[in-house]
This record gives structure tokens, sequence and C-alpha cells, in this order.
């Protein structure tokens, strides 16, 4: 995996270094991510978890023929979820026991590399559309307890803090997307939507297949 990214990246280095015109987007947007777990029979586990965030940062796009071009890039999500005296649901596909209140603040890095079509539809106003792998790495998955809570075999304190990511957490920090999107270009605005789909297991037990699949709709500036 690594070196099909190391191989990627390299070859937009190569597209940068050879294209004269290349132009980059800065943006930000909303995230709407719904995560589902099944069992290795297939079936579902828990209800869906509905995560909302938003997502910002930038991307750097080179054109190397009249419609088409490729846009490497950088980008920071933050999700969260608050539940308040939750009984009989689930956290991270496990049922809880009792009655819960925690908050959940989920931060990861995104590497995507898109390719792009882009085409005029009138005086300085286009439609593209874009599509690819994104490299998924999170840095912070964490659960914050307001009272006493039974999570399967774990038990919770008031005010203790659960690391999904940590030694004895349930996920899995690493992931690849695989998605796209649409939008409109107006002047140097665009205003984007797009979905992707996560590619991997997130669970750590190897009895659970968790997966994700992503909203986004945001706004970019083109420099």
């Amino acid at each position: 995996m690594k070196k099909l990214f190391t191989s990627i990246l390299a070859a937009s280095l190569m597209l940068l270094g050879t294209q004269a015109y290349a132009q980059l987007v800065v943006g930000a947007g909303y995230l709407h991510n719904i995560e589902s777990s099944k069992n290795t029979e297939g079936k579902a586990v828990g209800d869906p978890v509905h995560l909302n965030g938003f997502y910002v940062g930038a991307s750097y796009n080179i054109q190397f023929a009249k419609y088409f071009g490729v846009a490497p890039g950088f980008y920071v999500d933050m999700l969260f979820q608050s539940k308040n005296n939750a009984s009989g649901g689930t956290f991270g596909g496990v049922l809880l026991s009792g009655s819960v209140s925690y908050n959940y603040t989920e931060v990861a890095l995104n590497l995507p590399v898109n390719l792009t079509f882009k085409m005029p539809i009138g005086d300085n106003a286009d439609i593209f559309a874009f599509a690819g792998p994104t490299f998924q790495y999170g840095v912070m998955a964490r659960s914050t307890f307001h009272s006493a809570a039974t999570v399967g075999p774990l038990h919770f304190s008031d005010g203790e803090v659960y690391n999904h990511y940590g030694d004895k957490g349930d996920s899995k920090p690493f992931n690849i997307l695989l998605g796209g999107g649409v939008g409109v270009e107006i002047g140097d605005i665009q205003f984007l939507v797009g979905y992707d789909h996560t590619l991997l297991n997130s669970d750590k037990s190897g009895n659970v297949i968790t997966g994700r699949s992503q909203i986004k709709a945001g706004i970019n500036f083109a420099f």
C-alpha cells in the first residue's frame, strides 16, 4: 500500500514539474459520516452511527490535457457526536448497558489524489468532476463519558476518556477511501458535493467488519 501511495504521489510531482498550468485550491465544507458494522456472517451489529463535522484543506490542481488533470491535496476532517442519556443504544458497535451520556470527537488527516475533469459551460463558468482514492490517518478519536457506563466488558466512570486508537481501543487509525464528486466553478469560487466510502475494515477485534460512507458539501477558492 505504501508503494502505491508513493507511486501516485511521484507521478503527481512529475506532472507538477512539467506542466505550465496549475492551480492552488483551498476549501472547507460540511461532512456527514455514517458508520455501520456487521459480523463475519454479514449480519448488522448495532445501529448505524451518524457523525457530523467539517473539513478544511487545500489541493493543487494540475491540468495535463484540455479537460483532464490530477489534484493531490491535504485535508483535515473533524467529526463529532453527542449521546445524552442513551439507553439500549450502541457504542462502537457494542450494546450500551444502562443510561449514559458521552461526547465523541475525531480528527483525521487526508491525502486525496483525484483525477479531475473540467469543462466550460459559459462565460467564466465551468462544471467539473473528480474521483480517486484518499489515504486517511486518524490522529484522534476519543469519547468522554459524563456518567458511569458499561460497554460490553468495559466499564467507564464519570469523566473518563476512552481512546479509540489506543492499545485497548476498538479502531484502527489508517484507512483508504474511494469516491468522487461534482461541482460548478463560477469565477474563482467552486461549489461541490461528493461521496466517499472506506475500503478497509477499521475494527481491531477481527470479529466485526466496520466501514463508513461519507457525504460532503463545500466551497473552494481557486488562486
